[in-house]
């Protein structure tokens, strides 16, 4: 046993020296190991531009849409606080979205097919298929969205340093209230110019983020900032009838 143990006791020296010196220029630089590359340096119009490419050939992704100082408020009165959901391109999506109707929380499930509208009842939880034009979520339409937003930034700008992220595009614009007609209907054209900042991964430009701030509609509040995040692009999605 006595031998065993010397004969390896210099491969695990040469191992605990070895993450020592790791552990040490990790702590003494301050900086995170993880691994940095560099993105082609290209104008923000054209970064943007390259993005609305490589999302036009998008065939899934997931999405999340978050709210801060309000909701997004829909046509009849319903608030949006929280949702999330799937996408299968070009005309299917579901979405699990958390719901205010006349100050009570309900949670809502909708599935989109092409011209077929799905939803859950508000009291019972089951699915019913809905009358064409009676979907409190009719004008919702994730894919218009996000290509509304690359395409309508106005005056697109790098943003400033502090906000840069490693291995991402970070751009500064303004759009028009319009832009947002596939998220609520009732928009106020009117509407001040929303302040928008776009993250757009270096590596495949897919568009991962748009942080939006101001009102689309009468009832919303000017500071509102709304939070579109997309991920797991072009990943096994299937959207079936829910009944």
């Amino acid at each position: 046993m006595t031998a065993l143990t010397h004969r390896h006791t210099p491969l695990w020296t040469g191992l605990i020296t070895a993450v020592g010196i790791v552990l040490t220029l990790a702590c003494s630089s301050g900086k995170s190991v993880d691994p940095v590359f560099d993105i082609e340096q290209i104008s923000p119009a054209e970064i943007i531009s390259r993005s609305s490419a490589a999302f036009s050939r998008v065939t899934t992704f997931r999405f999340g849409l978050a709210h801060d100082n309000g909701n997004t408020i829909l046509s009849n009165g319903i608030e949006v606080p929280n949702a999330s959901g799937t996408v299968l391109v070009p005309g299917s999506y579901t979405l699990d979205a958390d719901t205010l109707v006349s100050g009570f929380f309900v949670n809502t499930e909708v599935t989109v097919i092409d011209q077929d509208s799905y939803m859950t009842h508000p009291i019972t939880g089951r699915w019913q298929l809905l009358e064409p034009g009676t979907s409190p979520f009719g004008t919702f339409n994730p894919v218009s969205l996000v290509s509304s937003i690359l395409e309508q930034i106005e005056n697109p700008q790098i943003a400033p340093s502090e906000a840069s992220k490693v291995g991402s595009y970070v751009i500064d614009g303004h759009l028009p209230a319009i832009a947002l007609k596939s998220l609520t209907s009732g928009v106020d054209e009117t509407a001040p110019r929303l302040n928008v900042r776009v993250t757009i991964d270096g590596s495949s430009l897919y568009p991962v983020e748009a942080r939006i701030i101001g009102r689309v509609t009468t009832a919303e509040s000017g500071d509102l900032v709304r939070t579109v995040r997309l991920f797991e692009f072009n990943t096994d999605i299937s959207i079936e009838p829910p009944i």
